[in-house]
């Protein structure tokens, strides 16, 4: 009979009000009242929490040394060994067989020692610049690869005796190193001008 009296007497007084129940109607969702400034700060600090967690992407870096160069150069190194012991035997035979005039063969001889002066350094320098990605060491090699050029030229068309095998030696030296100074010229265009992180 109480119970019964305690419901009829809720029923007559109404729905109790929200505010009264401590609740706020602020917001997508109710928000127990007072707690409102706090429930936001929380959840400002999650979001900064898991902002953080968040992996940073670094910038990457890209890789310009030309492969192609340097598979030409690793090849042209091992051609360099052929050439000189070969071109060192050609001159020997010509000293030896051919009626060569000792002024002329003394210079054209000595010119087997400046290809080896020029080419090492040359070599080195093109390397370290492709690999370093550097223009300086490229331009440097560029300017030892002129009179090595003009050597092989010499060397085919203006010594005192021409030989077949000349032909083909230098025909070949001279094939390697113009592309390296093709090869040479387009890296260090790309070095000085292309943009290194994506």
């Amino acid at each position: 009979f109480r119970n019964f009296i305690s419901s009829w007497s809720c029923r007559m007084q109404g729905p109790v009000p929200m505010q009264q129940q401590g609740f706020s109607q602020d917001g997508p969702g109710y928000v127990p009242m007072g707690g409102g400034a706090q429930f936001r700060q929380r959840q400002l600090n999650e979001a900064d929490a898991a902002a953080k967690q968040m992996p940073v992407k670094k910038p990457v870096r890209r890789v310009l040394t030309s492969l192609t160069l340097q598979i030409l150069i690793f090849f042209s190194i091992w051609w360099n060994c052929f050439y000189y012991v070969l071109n060192i035997l050609v001159f020997v035979y010509k000293g030896l067989v051919l009626p060569y005039p000792q002024q002329n063969f003394d210079m054209e001889f000595s010119f087997a020692w400046l290809y080896i002066i020029l080419e090492i350094p040359r070599l080195f320098l093109v390397t370290k610049g492709n690999k370093a990605e550097q223009v300086v060491p490229i331009v440097f090699s560029l300017i030892l690869a002129l009179p090595l050029l003009a050597m092989y030229a010499y060397f085919i068309d203006f010594q005192t005796y021409v030989l077949k095998i000349d032909l083909i030696l230098n025909g070949i030296a001279l094939g390697f190193i113009g592309l390296q100074v093709l090869l040479s010229i387009f890296a260090a265009y790309r070095f000085a001008t292309a943009t290194r992180f994506v």
